[in-house]
């Protein structure tokens, strides 16, 4: 099982917010991105009181935790943030590049070891080439 998988650690970031406007969460989690954040989702909870309410959850690289955290205690109405290391297995990622017709389309292509197990079309160049042609998104990706 040597070098089948790629290993590394990251954070999880997260916060609880009940009291927040929704249209705030689309620059919060806009500037995380914009900061380094691998990936940010929303999911509804239940908060005390029994009051709906949003969990706020990050993944960034170790690195990041502290402009991470400053936007979301500037930005949010949250008054703390929790955080803990998780470790990750991800397959070996290799981009390479697929022609469709007159188009590039990026391409991800998944390893383990030396066996490809996944690809994925770069959604942005799928997008771009279906609005080019006026056609539905749904036909490029296949």
């Amino acid at each position: 099982m040597k070098n089948k998988f790629l290993k590394d650690s990251i954070y999880v970031v997260e916060t609880n917010i009940d009291d927040m406007n929704p249209v705030i969460y689309e620059t919060v989690i806009e500037k995380l991105y914009k900061t380094g954040a691998l990936e940010v989702f929303l999911v509804p909870v239940q908060m005390k009181k029994v009051r709906p309410g949003i969990l706020l959850t990050a993944l960034i690289p170790k690195d990041k935790l502290k402009k991470i955290a400053e936007i979301l205690l500037r930005e949010t109405t949250s008054f703390g943030i929790r955080y803990y290391e998780v470790k990750r297995l991800k397959l070996i990622r290799k981009k390479s590049a697929d022609n469709s017709g007159r188009d590039k389309i990026g391409m991800n292509r998944g390893y383990m070891g030396r066996e490809l197990v996944k690809t994925s079309p770069e959604y942005r160049d799928c997008r771009r080439i279906a609005s080019k042609r006026n056609i539905p998104l749904k036909n490029i990706i296949w």
